[in-house]
């Protein structure tokens, strides 16, 4: 099934802090931060931990520079990896990529504030809007990016089933304030 997209004009983005005890970390090629990639993506985002897939969805991912787009969030007592995103710019398009958490992290604020952390990035370097592509299920996620000013993606194409798929969500969603599509 065809991913849902959403899009965000350029605004001020709200500032998110990372909860206590969190830090962010940006990939520097390390063997572990490869297999921790994989981990967090694994079944929500990636059918399995093969290392092809951070090859195709991070090192040939198209204007992707992983030593300057990917980064994580750590936990600092521990050092473990609990998610990341990568910021990627094209041209004027800002994309928000491969965004995973561990599930026991999930709840705590980190998704709000890596998100946030992701598009000052993508402002600093210029984009003047912002996309990203989601699964229907990822329901915690998508909340997370309307909350952020991401709005629905409406395909003009009458075969599309998406604005019923979009409206299901939202229904699912209970998402309290007035949702307005943007026509792609």
């Amino acid at each position: 099934m065809k991913q849902l997209k959403m899009h965000r004009e350029c605004a001020p983005v709200k500032l998110r802090e990372l909860p206590r005890g969190y830090a962010y970390e940006p990939y520097c090629g390390q063997t572990e931060q490869v297999a921790d990639w994989l981990e967090l993506c694994f079944e929500a985002l990636i059918p399995t931990k093969e290392e092809k897939w951070f090859a195709d969805t991070i090192l040939h991912y198209p204007d992707l520079c992983p030593e300057r787009d990917l980064f994580f969030v750590v936990e600092q007592c521990t050092g473990r990896r609990v998610a990341t995103t990568a910021a990627v710019c094209h041209t004027d398009e800002g994309y928000i990529h491969m965004v995973a958490a561990s599930p026991d992290v999930r709840g705590k604020g980190i998704g709000h504030a890596m998100l946030s952390h992701a598009l000052r990035i993508l402002e600093a370097r210029g984009c003047t809007y912002y996309v990203l592509t989601t699964d229907d299920f990822r329901l915690p996620a998508i909340k997370t990016y309307l909350d952020a000013g991401f709005v629905p993606v409406i395909e003009q194409d009458p075969e599309s089933d998406v604005r019923a798929r979009w409206e299901e969500v939202l229904a699912q969603l209970r998402y309290p304030r007035q949702i307005r599509f943007k026509e792609n």
